[in-house]
């Protein structure tokens, strides 16, 4: 496989600010620059073109697709194309977006090729001191752990695994729990079933004997209505009652209205009798014509000059209601809408002051500014003759001059007689250089002057768009003097608007006490040929003419109260006789779902047993066949499993850390009825075994044996991809593992292998680079250096080194 990337487009990613594109059509890509500068976001991009994620980011952060997008995005998101051999992966994919929240866009590669480039191909620098822990096993059964992917597809043994697998719930019942509840309820709820069957039979005893002692009640509330053989049957009889019931209430509700009017009867009899009508009643009119009195001169006064008051704001506030019925409500409406105009229009005023004032501070600044920028113009023209590069060329001249004659012309100097030419070329030289710098400060300066300039007109424009004109100033000043004006006059008359109020409530309250006297004179004279008609329906003989009306009600209050107590009684046996039908029909119900259920709970019973017998025999053959498969690959394992497993990482280990007398190793315990794991161990070189390399190994050759155990388990089996990606990876190495890795890396690439490292120590990037030029014809090196420009945008120039041969070896 030779399928190369070849080329990376990155915009606002991560760190990345603005747009970088680079080559990446090399067997060997360098990528430098300081911490900070975007080397592991560069690296990332490829991991999210190439893959369509950035599972190096999501081990540490679930929430990483937050922080793809550059914080300074113009749009919120980040962009990333990259390209690799298209004969190899020419799809679609490998353009992709990142929103903040989402993905857009699919991967370079295939699902199983994206898998083999995060575990085997991409080594991200903040995964080298965790690799060991990541790539070793967590959980003893469950576990998935990319290093014993790694030994099962080496050994074939992921059928033998799955079959495994697949017969593991055979082992124990109680692992069929989840997978297959309905075997565990036919083995392990048996019992459970048992004692439902029981607590179902009790139910249904339990509701028949309910159900009949329902019947007993309701038979007895009901013997008017039912014969004593005839059977009960809800939908027949509940209408029967709830009539019967429905008239009864009906009843009950003509004796409550006779009540009613019975009860006024007897206030306005106690009304009559303890009340001096003609007195109450001229004492009532002089009251009321006093107060319609007091409120017309109230009127003709002060309520004039409010009504004026009022229609003169109207025309300004339509809303503001009259006065006539409440004078208060409507002073204390215009006063709200008059104190609100003018505090708007005085806003109005100060705000345009604050303009005018602005304006002329302004207009000082852009004459200060015009004038600063004419003074200027007329030094810079003064300053024509300054020339910085005829300095440069005179002071280049000067290194040739020897004595009086000139380089140039050949001319003697010394015939002027105005010294020696040496120092007459240094002092014009030095003239010259001042009069530029001069010059070179006076362009910045009228460059800074012009800005401030463009930038006080502008303010001056948008300043003069706001200002009001003469004629609207007016206006605004002549409708705050009237709002203040009508608030002086409203506060005038707060007084006289309390009295107006107040004597129209008198006015009102006057009538009425008046109009309730003239209507119980009314009301007494036709009470007693009322009561004679109560009297006809509550059954009442009439009473003598001359029988006082409070003795009448008397008696006919009586009669209601015991009508009342007798229609309520048998009103409240119909409605018990409706309760205990409900009830009835609740217990038959009831009575016939417990019986469904215990028919259903019987059949589930046999049907259980059944199943259970069918199950038990399955499991014995599972079982067996469970035993077999592990036979098998154990043997499997003892046959293929050896010591050339280990012989890629010990190479590679070795070569780096030649002094190191631990070599790291992995191993397959074999445990009897468990699958297949590897573990990490050492070994002495001497011979013997030694703990995990965590345990065995300084910081320094741990990190060597992670990134060994990374290569070793990218070479150790076909690749599916053939790139290393390597972040930084010499962390905690010194000179001679640097020198063994260069080695290994020259190694790599000529095996096919396209190898992308980014560090950022520059003198190993120099090293690097040395290292790693191209050897042969057609070997190529392609150097990146990042870094940002002044405004803070990343850049990345990159340089292509091809093969050049030894001219002077080959002569």
């Amino acid at each position: 496989m030779n399928g190369r990337i070849t080329s990376l487009t990155v915009r606002n990613f991560r760190s990345i600010r603005g747009d970088i594109s680079i080559s990446l059509d090399a067997p060997t890509v360098l990528i430098h620059g300081p911490n900070g500068t975007g080397k592991t976001s560069l690296l990332s991009a490829i991991e999210l073109g190439l893959t369509g994620a950035v599972s190096s980011l999501a081990r540490f952060d679930p929430n990483y697709l937050t922080y793809l997008p550059h914080k300074l995005s113009p749009d919120k998101s980040a962009h990333v194309a990259i390209q690799a051999d298209e004969k190899l992966y020419g799809g679609a994919g490998g353009k992709l977006t990142a929103t903040g929240s989402t993905i857009q866009g699919e991967g370079k590669v295939s699902e199983e090729q994206a898998r083999f480039y995060t575990e085997r191909c991409y080594l991200a620098q903040a995964t080298l001191g965790r690799l060991l822990e990541i790539y070793e096993h967590q959980d003893a059964r469950n576990s998935d752990s990319p290093l014993t992917r790694f030994v099962k597809e080496i050994l074939g043994l992921d059928a033998l695994d799955a079959l495994i697998d697949g017969l593991h719930l055979s082992g124990d019942v109680r692992r069929f729990r989840e997978p297959s509840p309905l075997f565990w309820a036919a083995r392990s709820d048996a019992p459970e079933l048992d004692r439902a069957v029981a607590t179902a039979s009790a139910r249904s005893e339990t509701a028949e004997r309910e159900r009949d002692q329902i019947e007993v009640n309701l038979r007895e509330l009901s013997k008017t209505i039912l014969n004593a053989d005839e059977a009960i049957t809800p939908d027949r009889l509940r209408p029967e009652l709830e009539q019967r019931a429905a008239e009864h209430e009906e009843k009950l509700g003509r004796l409550a209205k006779i009540r009613r009017d019975l009860n006024a009867a007897a206030a306005q009899v106690a009304v009559a009798a303890n009340t001096e009508i003609g007195t109450v009643r001229a004492v009532a009119e002089a009251s009321s014509s006093a107060a319609r009195e007091a409120l017309a001169q109230w009127q003709t006064r002060s309520g004039v000059r409010l009504e004026s008051l009022l229609t003169t704001i109207q025309e300004a506030f339509p809303e503001i209601p009259a006065s006539s019925s409440d004078p208060t409500a409507a002073h204390a409406a215009a006063t709200r809408a008059v104190q609100g105009a003018g505090t708007r229009l005085r806003r109005t005023v100060d705000a345009d002051d604050a303009t005018t004032k602005a304006l002329g501070e302004i207009a000082t600044s852009v004459s200060q500014g015009q004038g600063r920028l004419d003074a200027i113009e007329r030094e810079l023209a003064a300053k024509g003759g300054a020339n910085r590069e005829l300095a440069e060329a005179l002071s280049a001249i000067s290194n040739h001059i020897i004595d009086d004659h000139c380089p140039v012309c050949s001319r003697d100097y010394g015939e002027l007689g105005n010294g020696p030419l040496a120092a007459h070329v240094s002092k014009e030289i030095g003239r010259l250089v001042t009069a530029a710098g001069r010059v070179e400060a006076l362009v910045s300066d009228r460059s800074n002057t012009l800005a401030a300039l463009t930038d006080a007109r502008r303010k001056q424009t948008e300043l003069q768009g706001t200002l009001l004109s003469p004629t609207e100033r007016e206006s605004v000043v002549f409708d705050l003097a009237q709002r203040d004006e009508w608030l002086n006059s409203l506060r005038e008359l707060e007084t006289e608007v309390v009295l107006g109020s107040r004597l129209i409530r008198d006015t009102t309250q006057s009538a009425q006490t008046l109009a309730t006297l003239n209507s119980q004179t009314t009301s007494i004279s036709g009470l007693r040929a009322e009561l004679d008609n109560y009297g006809l329906q509550l059954g009442i003989k009439p009473e003598p003419s001359d029988a006082s009306l409070a003795a009448i009600i008397q008696t006919m209050t009586s009669e209601l109260d015991r009508q009342e107590a007798i229609e309520s009684a048998v009103k409240a046996n119909l409605e018990r006789a409706l309760t205990n039908l409900r009830t009835f029909a609740v217990a038959q119900q009831s009575l016939q779902d417990t019986t469904k259920e215990l028919e259903a709970l019987k059949e589930k019973q046999a049907k259980s047993a059944t199943c259970r017998q069918n199950a038990d025999r399955r499991i014995a053959v599972a079982k067996d066949l469970l035993t077999r498969a592990q036979t098998i690959r154990g043997n499997h394992v003892r046959d293929i499993f050896n010591e050339e497993l280990n012989t890629v990482w010990r190479q590679l280990f070795i070569r780096l850390a030649p002094d190191e007398n631990f070599v790291p190793a992995f191993a397959l315990p074999q445990i009897a009825g468990r699958p297949i794991e590897a573990v990490l161990e050492t070994h002495y070189r001497s011979g013997g075994k030694g703990g995990n390399p965590r345990a065995m190994l300084s910081a320094g050759n741990l990190n060597t044996a992670a990134l060994t155990l990374f290569l070793s388990m990218h070479l150790s089996v076909q690749p599916k991809l053939p790139w290393l990606v390597i972040d930084d990876p010499v962390q905690s190495m010194d000179e001679v593992h640097i020198a063994q890795f260069a080695a290994l890396l020259r190694t790599l690439k000529q095996h096919g292998r396209q190898v992308i490292i980014a560090v950022h120590d520059r003198q190993l990037f120099d090293y690097l680079s040395l290292e790693l030029s191209p050897t042969f014809n057609g070997d190529r090196l392609i150097t990146v250096e990042l870094g940002r420009n002044a405004e803070g945008f990343t850049t990345a120039p990159w340089a292509l080194t091809t093969f050049e041969p030894d001219r002077a070896v080959a002569a």
